[in-house]
C-alpha cells in the first residue's frame, strides 16, 4: 500500500461514485431504531466496499480483518457497532467481544445492545433476519447456540481472563478456537505501538489491576488482543484467519508510530472539525468573569432558567438543561456540593444584586462584535433584556432554582459510602440517571464531579460547565520546549467534549438535530444551541484553554462574522428600482383535520387487489382475458382478517421498507409527531389500525392467513401501508404554500445588510475578489460551499451565452432572507441563488431559482428524485410548469416568467446544463 490511508485507497481503487451508490442492506435498516446520519452511511459504504467481494478490493491473504473508525465523540459510533454486529451475524459470526478502558463505558454500552427497556437501546424490540428472530445475549463464556453472544469487558478483565484461569471465565484456549468479532471502543487508550524489531515485548504482569499504568495497558493491548486473540497466538499465519477487530476512537494520538500503524487500517475519518462544521453540535461559548464563586454559580443557574424560559416560550417540549460543576479534587467536590445545596436552600432575591454590576460593565463595553466562542457578554445582555421586557420578578427565578436544584435533583460522583479520597464512585442508580439525562422522567439538573465523566458519557442536554476552582497547571514539552496544557486542562477539554452534543428540537422547517441559527446570531433560540464553559477571568488560563480547544478542534480561528449587502452600483440601477421579485406564502392548510388514533382507525378500511392473479398465466387476448377474469372471480374467495393477525415481524418489515425514504410519513419520528404515539405497538393496538379490516381476495385453495406465504403477506402489507400513508397525508399537513406568487420590490426583500457567522475559506475569498469585479454578481461578498463555487464556475462560463439572448443579467446569492413554500406541505425553501434576466424584446423578465446540492444529498442513482432533497426539485419543476411554460405573471406593465432549474451537482452537471439550455438559451 502507498502513503494513502485505507479510506483513500478504497476510494482510488473503486471510485467515489460507486461507493456512494452502495445501499445499506434492508435487514440492517429494518432491525434498527434509528436512521443514519450521512457520515454514518458513508462509513458503512466504505466498509462494504472493503469487505464485500463484489467490489473486488484486494486485501492481504489469510490476514484477520483489523479496521479503525476514527470518528468524533457524538457522531454515533455505537450505532455503527450495532450495524456491524448484525452484518457479521449475517455472515455466520456468533461470538463478539466488546471491550474498552473504563468499566462505566462497558455498563453504558450494555444498555445500547442488551437492555430492550432502556431508552438508548439501539435495536428494534424484535430482531428478525431471514424470517428468524435473533436473540442478543450478554455472556461470560461462549457456547455453540445460534444467538448473538457478546462478552462485555474491559482491557483489564480481558487480560486477566487470558492469564488467570478462573471458574466460569473465558479461557484463551476457547477464544483461539473460535471465530471472533472484537469491538474496541475509546481505542485511543489502547493503541500504542510496543513492537520492537518485529518482536513483542513480553514482560507483562500476570494480573492487570484497575490502576495499571498506561504502559502496561498498551502492552496488554498489543500482546493480549492483537497477538494472543486476533492472530490466535501465531506470528505467521499458516491458514485462513477470519477473526475481526474493529476499533473506534475520536482521536488517534499524534505519534508517528501510531499514525503509521493505523494508516492502513483507518476505514473512515470524520473528526471533530468535520462534525462541528456540519452543524450537528452545540457552539462552544466561553464565559469568563471576575465573579466570586457564589456569584459564578448563580450566573450559571440564571442561564439555566433563561434557557428553560426560551424553550417554554417557543413550545419546545421536554427541555431540561443540565449543569455540571467541576472541582479539582474529590474532597473539594464534596465541599462544593454542600456549599451549592446551602446556596440554593437559602437563596433570596437580594443574592442577585450583583447583576447590576454586570449590566453596568456591559454598557461600558462598546464593542458590537465578539468572536464566535466569546459571546458571553452579548448573551448576558440578551438575558437581562429578556427579564426586563417580560417583566420577570426575581422571586420567580428564585422559586425556579429552589425547586429545580433541590438536593433530590443533584448528583455528586462520590457515593456516600465512598471513603476513598483518590477515586470517585457512583452507585448503580446514579449511573442509570447519568446515562439517561434526556429521559422525560429523569429529574437530575446538576452534577458535581472531578473527572469521573470525562469519557464515554453520552448526554445531549448538558449546557453549562462551571469551573469552581482557580489556577492552572500548564507544563512544557521536554523535547521541544513548546507550551503544553496541564493535566487538569486536558480533563476539562474532555468534559467540554461531553457538552457539545446537540439537543434536538423542532423549529419551523429546520432539521431537528442541526444548528438552526448560525446565520441569525441574535435570535433568542440561539441560546439553546450554545454550550457555555464558565471560568475565572484569568488571561493565562484562558490562553491555555483556548489553545488546547483549538488544538483539539473544538473552536476554530477560521470563523468570522461577515456582512453581506447589495452592491451600491446595483442599488442605483433602474433594474433594482423597477423590477419585481416574486414569492409565495405559507398558509394554514384548510384540509388539515386533527384526528385521534381511534377516529382514524375507525374510518380506515382496506381491501386488497386480487393478488392471486399474479400467479396465473398472462394471456394477451381481450376475449380470453375477459373469460379468464370471470373464471378467476368465480374461483376466488375473500379472507377477512385484522391487521393485528399478521406476524409482528412482517408488519415491522413492511413499515421499515416504506419508511426507508427520508421523508416518509411512516418514519417513526414522523408518526410520533403526527399522532402523538410512543411506540409502534401503540399504532398496532386495537383502538387504532391494529383492528383494521383487511379483505384478501385469493384462490379457493387458501382458507385462512396461515395458507398465505410470508412473501405474499409482505406484499399485502406493503399495499396496505401505501393506502394508509395516502390517508394519513390527507390530514397530516398543517400548512400549504400558496400557488399564487405575489410581487415585492427588490429593496423590500434584499435591501438590508445581512450579518452571518461564516467559516473563513481561502477559495471563497479568492472567488469573492473576482465576483466583486463582475457587474452581473450583485452582492458585495461571497462565502459558500464547494458545490456553490462549482455553480459559480458554471455561470461564469455561460455568461457569454446569456448576453447573446438577454439585455440584463444579474445573479444574487440568497443569504437566507428569501423563502418560498412548496404547494402541498408548505415546507420552506431558501434557494441559494436567484438569477434575473431581461429579454431583448418587449418587457419580459425572468426569475430563475437555482439550488446547488452536495453529493451527500444525492440518491443511489446520483440524482435527487429519491433523496431527502427530492421534494425541492419537484417543487421547482412545478413552478416551471405553472409560471415558466404556462401563465405569465404581470406587474406594472411588465411580464415575468418563473423557472426552477434542477438541483445542481457537479457530478450530475449534464442534467442541469440540459435544463439550463432548454429553458434559457433555446
Amino acid at each position: 500500500m502507498d502513503e494513502q490511508n485505507l479510506q483513500k485507497l478504497i476510494e482510488s481503487e473503486i471510485g467515489r461514485k460507486t461507493i456512494s451508490k452502495i445501499e445499506i442492506p434492508e435487514y440492517i435498516i429494518s432491525n434498527l431504531k434509528h436512521d443514519f446520519w450521512y457520515w454514518q452511511k458513508e462509513a458503512l459504504q466504505y466498509f462494504f466496499a472493503f469487505d464485500d467481494p463484489e467490489y473486488e478490493f484486494e486485501k492481504p491473504v489469510n490476514e484477520p480483518t483489523h479496521l479503525m473508525f476514527n470518528m468524533a465523540t457524538g457522531t454515533g459510533k455505537t450505532l455503527l457497532m450495532a450495524v456491524l454486529i448484525l452484518y457479521y451475524y449475517k455472515k455466520d459470526y456468533k461470538h463478539f467481544i466488546f471491550f474498552v478502558n473504563q468499566n462505566n463505558i462497558v455498563d453504558k454500552t450494555e444498555n445500547n445492545f442488551i437492555n430492550k427497556n432502556h431508552t438508548k437501546y439501539l435495536f428494534r424490540q424484535n430482531i428478525v433476519i431471514d424470517d428468524k428472530t435473533i436473540n442478543i445475549r450478554k455472556v461470560e463464556t461462549f457456547d455453540d447456540t445460534d444467538d448473538v453472544q457478546i462478552k462485555f469487558t474491559s482491557i483489564h478483565k480481558l487480560h486477566n481472563a487470558v492469564y488467570l484461569a478462573k471458574e466460569n471465565s473465558v479461557t484463551l484456549e476457547d477464544l483461539q478456537k473460535r471465530d471472533l468479532v472484537m469491538i474496541g471502543d475509546e481505542a485511543h487508550h489502547l493503541n500504542a505501538s510496543t513492537m520492537r524489531n518485529g518482536q513483542m515485548e513480553m514482560d507483562l504482569p500476570t494480573e492487570l489491576k484497575e490502576n495499571a499504568s498506561e504502559k502496561d495497558i498498551e502492552k496488554s493491548w498489543e500482546n493480549t488482543v492483537l497477538n494472543k486473540i486476533l492472530r490466535k497466538g501465531k506470528n505467521k499465519l499458516d491458514g485462513e484467519n477470519i477473526n475481526v477487530l474493529l476499533e473506534f476512537t475520536a482521536t488517534i494520538p499524534k505519534n508517528a508510530d501510531v499514525i503509521e500503524k493505523y494508516r492502513t487500517k483507518t476505514i473512515y475519518k470524520f473528526e471533530l472539525v468535520d462534525f462541528l462544521n456540519a452543524g450537528y453540535t452545540k457552539e462552544i461559548n466561553l464565559v469568563s468573569t471576575s465573579l466570586k464563586k457564589k456569584e459564578k454559580i448563580l450566573l450559571a443557574l440564571l442561564f439555566n432558567w433563561y434557557r428553560h424560559q426560551i424553550a417554554l416560550k417557543n413550545n419546545i417540549a421536554n427541555f431540561k438543561p443540565v449543569l455540571l460543576f467541576r472541582s479539582k479534587f474529590i474532597e473539594e467536590s464534596k465541599k462544593d456540593y454542600e456549599e451549592f445545596l446551602s446556596i440554593v436552600s437559602d437563596l433570596k432575591p437580594a443574592d442577585f444584586d450583583f447583576l447590576k454590576n454586570i449590566e453596568n460593565s456591559i454598557k461600558q463595553d462598546h464593542s458590537s462584535l465578539f468572536k464566535i466562542y466569546e459571546q458571553g457578554k452579548s448573551r448576558v445582555r440578551q438575558m437581562l433584556q429578556f427579564i426586563k421586557e417580560e417583566k420577570i420578578n426575581i422571586r420567580e427565578i428564585v422559586g425556579y432554582i429552589k425547586d429545580e436544584f433541590a438536593e433530590r435533583n443533584c448528583i455528586i460522583t462520590n457515593s456516600k459510602d465512598n471513603k476513598a479520597t483518590t477515586k470517585e464512585k457512583t452507585t448503580e442508580e446514579q449511573e442509570q440517571l447519568l446515562n439517561s439525562l434526556e429521559d422525560k422522567n429523569n429529574h437530575i439538573r446538576a452534577i458535581f464531579t472531578v473527572k469521573r465523566l470525562t469519557e464515554g458519557w453520552d448526554v445531549l442536554n448538558l449546557f453549562d460547565i462551571v469551573r469552581l476552582y482557580e489556577g492552572r497547571d500548564e507544563g512544557y514539552k521536554n523535547s521541544t520546549g513548546k507550551r503544553k496544557a496541564g493535566e487538569a486542562t486536558v480533563q476539562e477539554i474532555q468534559l467540554i467534549g461531553r457538552g457539545v452534543r446537540y439537543f434536538p428540537f423542532a423549529y419551523n422547517e429546520h432539521e431537528k438535530n442541526k444548528r438552526k441559527f448560525d446565520n441569525d446570531l441574535e435570535n433568542p433560540l440561539r441560546v439553546l444551541e450554545e454550550f457555555y464553559y464558565h471560568s475565572d477571568d484569568d488571561y493565562r488560563y484562558l490562553d491555555e484553554l483556548k489553545r488546547e480547544l483549538k488544538n483539539k478542534g473544538f473552536i476554530q480561528d477560521n470563523r468570522e462574522i461577515k456582512k453581506f449587502a447589495l452592491k451600491y452600483e446595483f442599488k442605483q440601477s433602474d433594474f433594482f428600482k423597477e423590477i419585481r421579485v416574486w414569492k409565495n406564502e405559507r398558509i394554514d392548510n384548510p384540509e388539515k383535520r386533527k384526528r385521534t388514533l381511534a377516529e382514524l382507525g375507525k374510518d380506515f378500511k382496506y381491501k386488497t387487489k386480487e393478488f392471486a392473479m399474479k400467479e396465473q398465466q398472462v394471456v394477451l387476448d381481450k376475449e380470453k382475458d375477459e373469460i379468464l377474469a370471470e373464471s378467476l372471480q368465480k374461483d376466488s374467495i375473500t379472507i377477512s382478517i385484522k391487521l393485528k393477525d399478521f406476524e409482528k415481524h412482517i408488519i415491522a418489515k413492511a413499515i421499515n421498507k416504506k419508511a426507508t425514504k427520508d421523508l416518509s410519513i411512516l418514519r417513526f419520528d414522523n408518526l410520533q409527531s403526527e399522532l402523538s404515539v410512543n411506540s409502534i405497538d401503540e399504532i398496532l393496538a386495537d383502538n387504532f389500525i391494529g383492528n383494521s379490516n383487511i379483505n384478501i381476495i385469493t384462490s379457493k385453495d387458501k382458507n385462512d392467513l396461515d395458507d398465505i406465504s410470508n412473501e405474499e403477506k409482505l406484499d399485502i402489507l406493503l399495499e396496505f401501508f401505501d393506502e394508509f400513508t395516502r390517508k394519513l397525508k390527507e390530514i397530516a399537513n398543517p400548512y400549504k404554500g400558496t400557488e399564487k406568487f405575489e410581487p415585492f420590490s427588490f429593496g423590500d426583500l434584499f435591501g438590508e445588510e445581512k450579518e452571518k457567522s461564516v467559516l473563513i475559506d481561502p477559495e471563497s475569498r479568492n472567488l469573492e475578489a473576482e465576483l466583486k469585479q463582475h457587474k452581473w454578481y450583485v452582492l458585495n461578498g461571497f462565502n459558500g460551499t464547494s458545490e456553490e463555487r462549482e455553480l459559480l464556475e458554471f455561470m461564469k462560463n455561460k455568461i457569454g451565452n446569456l448576453e447573446e439572448k438577454y439585455n440584463e443579467i444579474y445573479l444574487l446569492r440568497n443569504e437566507e432572507v428569501y423563502k418560498i413554500y412548496d404547494f402541498e406541505e408548505g415546507r420552506g425553501f431558501e434557494p441559494d441563488f436567484l438569477l434575473f434576466l431581461k429579454g431583448k424584446k418587449g418587457n419580459l423578465y425572468y426569475q430563475i431559482f437555482i439550488e446547488p446540492k452536495g453529493g451527500q444529498f444525492t440518491d443511489k442513482e446520483g440524482g435527487f428524485k429519491e433523496s431527502k432533497e427530492g421534494w425541492k426539485e419537484e417543487f421547482l419543476q412545478k413552478i416551471t410548469d405553472k409560471y415558466g411554460n404556462g401563465d405569465l405573471l404581470k406587474a406594472e406593465s411588465k411580464d415575468y416568467k418563473l423557472i426552477g432549474l434542477p438541483l445542481f451537482n457537479k457530478r450530475e452537471e449534464a442534467v442541469f446544463e440540459e435544463a439550463f439550455a432548454n429553458q434559457l438559451l433555446s
